[in-house]
């Protein structure tokens, strides 16, 4: 059972008996007082230097990492279960460090600074849009990159924070990741013994997944990047259709965070694109060789088609709920200068006119930077930018709704959907267009999680605000110059760094400008029986949902990933299936410490070989 809280937040009290028992014992005014003096101390406890600084430093290993796991696998890890972990963790050992215990509400300002640090590669479209654009021939100064991600940043938590008492007081949507993440540092500080196995396993898999990445990617280089079936098919050698096994912790860790099914739909889409397709294509000519780029330039099409169809097909089937939703937003919206509901403990709600008054000023002076910057430095007209801005914010308070009601922020959709609203804006119009929206919507739904967490415990708003915006800043400066050595250090769109979403979001924006010109023969078909395909998916799983069909998305994800790769996230997810029928007392929080373990292993180590290359110690 997890320690009492104090409502007002602060602390966990070692038994409700004894506070109780030490007020009963005096006058009404005393206890006025000591009530007074128990809760500024709690306060006094929240927003500590050492809550920030662990959150902060744990958060900058996680945005770096974050990098080479974007481009690499298209997911990545949100911080905020590990953040909670680790910092919890790093005070429990080094206990001289601290007068007092390091308590659940420093925990949770810790873990906001992190997670917010963490999803920064999003927010900066460092996973998508930005690189789409250098694929594009786009090149940006380091300066804007990071001006125009930090802004976003900031207008996508002055939405969340808008939001924050409708949507998680008054209609208390679930937010199951940030109700997990609040119920993790209730458990871990009454439970200690639960910290540190879940500890365990995360450090001794990423130290074991950061070694074999240095002998694999590093000096000297003992283990091989995949090992590839030893046969060809139709005259296509299986090394070239990536037919094999990847040796890569990272996807094996992926495999076990999506679980069986999604891994297993990776792996099939894999095969068939890689092993079926990829040679009849190669057969028929309509490529100029087998090799990864050729077929990959192929590929890319009807995997589109698939990406595009579980993008928009949900939109269109569920566009009754989707009016809905946006109706509420609007009202949601509306109403913040409004007086809402009573807090829990019997606290008045005070949005008032000053919080909207500061809102809407930081939405103003954000988009004026954002105009200024998309004018002079990405040539994207200051008018498309305000609309881009708008459309932002509503679409925000959408998908932090969706996130609260599913625990799915549907951000590739929206951006996906933003691209085709502004596909006359051009190929780098429409990206620019979505990485506005992408990035609002990132940072309103992760805001919307750590709100949610925090309201469970009791938390203070104002600290999480505060750990938020400092997260963001950490990460901004962190993200930008680990992408830039990223991106030097491993060829983008190639097998050891796919890119995937990048690729994605750079033939989206292609096919709604009109470039089709230059397409492979054939790739138009092909991206339309796929599309075709796609939206016969979307259609059974919402009508016949007991089918489990496979997701469309993950189809397109797996057409264009190397297939070797896939097959590792395959196997991850079948060895934690066995471990845990091996070992049906591992936890479900053991079981995602391990996989983060792995994948931050690799990720790190991978940074630091494209630091170490960016300045010559390593060819």
């Amino acid at each position: 059972m997890a320690a009492p809280f104090r409502v007002s937040g602060g602390e966990p009290l070692p038994s409700g008996g004894e506070v109780a028992e030490e007020i009963a014992s005096q006058g009404s005014a005393s206890r006025g007082t000591e009530s007074s003096r128990l809760r500024a101390r709690s306060r006094g406890r929240e927003l500590t230097v050492r809550a920030l600084g662990v959150g902060l430093a744990v958060g900058a290993v996680l945005a770096a990492g974050n990098v080479y796991t974007g481009l690499k696998s298209g997911f990545i890890d949100g911080g905020a279960l590990t953040a909670a972990l680790l910092s919890f963790t790093f005070f429990a050992t080094f206990k001289r460090l601290a007068r007092v215990p390091f308590g659940p509400f420093e925990n949770n300002v810790a873990q906001t600074a992190a997670a917010s640090a963490a999803i920064m590669v999003y927010v900066h479209g460092l996973m998508g849009p930005m690189p789409a654009l250098g694929m594009l021939g786009h090149k940006f100064p380091a300066w804007a990159l990071w001006a125009w991600g930090l802004v976003l940043a900031v207008i996508g938590l002055v939405i969340g924070a808008t939001l924050r008492r409708r949507l998680v007081v008054d209609d208390a949507l679930p937010f199951p990741t940030g109700t997990a993440t609040a119920e993790l540092i209730r458990t871990v500080h009454a439970d200690r013994g639960s910290a540190t196995r879940r500890t365990r396993f995360l450090v001794i898999a990423a130290l074991a997944a950061g070694v074999f990445t240095w002998f694999r990617d590093g000096r000297p280089a003992l283990f091989p990047q995949a090992v590839y079936l030893p046969m060809a098919i139709g005259g296509v050698a299986a090394a070239s259709l990536t037919l094999g096994l990847a040796a890569s912790p990272l996807m094996a860790a992926t495999g076990m965070f999506i679980g069986l099914r999604g891994a297993l739909t990776l792996v099939g889409a894999g095969v068939m694109a890689w092993g079926v397709m990829g040679p009849a294509v190669v057969h028929a000519g309509w490529v100029a060789d087998g090799s990864f780029g050729s077929l990959n330039g192929w590929l890319i099409w009807p995997a589109l088609g698939m990406m595009l169809a579980g993008a928009l097909a949900p939109v269109v089937l569920e566009a009754r709920t989707l009016g809905r939703t946006l109706l509420r937003t609007l009202r949601d919206m509306g109403n913040v200068g409004g007086r809402g509901a009573p807090q829990p403990g019997g606290a008045p709600a005070r949005a008032g006119k000053r919080a909207a008054v500061v809102a809407l000023g930081t939405v103003v002076v954000g988009c004026g930077i954002l105009a200024t910057l998309g004018w002079r430095v990405f040539g994207f007209h200051p008018l498309l930018t305000i609309a881009a801005v708008l459309l932002s914010v509503v679409l925000s308070g959408i998908c932090a709704r969706a996130a609260g009601e599913t625990d799915i922020a549907p951000v590739g959709s929206l951006g996906t959907l933003t691209q085709l609203l502004f596909a006359g804006a051009g190929a780098k119009g429409s990206i620019l267009a979505g990485a506005v929206v992408a990035g609002n919507a990132t940072e309103t739904a992760q805001a919307m999680w750590a709100f949610k967490a925090g309201h469970t415990l009791r938390a203070s708003t104002r600290a999480q605000v505060v750990a938020q915006l400092l997260g963001a800043v950490v990460g901004s400066l962190v993200v930008v110059p680990t992408y830039l050595l990223v991106v030097n250090a491993y060829p983008l769109g190639s097998e050891r760094m796919p890119a995937v979403a990048a690729i994605s979001w750079r033939a989206t924006a292609e096919a709604m400008a009109g470039n089709l010109g230059t397409l492979p023969p054939h790739a138009l078909p092909a991206a339309a029986i796929a599309f075709g395909l796609g939206v016969v998916l979307c259609v059974l799983q919402k009508w016949r949902p007991g089918l489990m069909m496979p997701s469309a998305i993950v189809l397109g994800i797996g057409m264009i990933t190397p297939a070797s790769l896939t097959v590792a996230a395959g196997v991850g997810a079948c060895l934690m299936v066995l471990a845990r029928r091996r070992f049906p007392t591992m936890a479900e929080g053991e079981s995602n410490a391990l996989a983060a373990g792995l994948l931050a292993g690799e990720s790190i180590v991978g940074v630091a070989i494209a630091v170490l290359t960016a300045i010559g110690l390593m060819g």
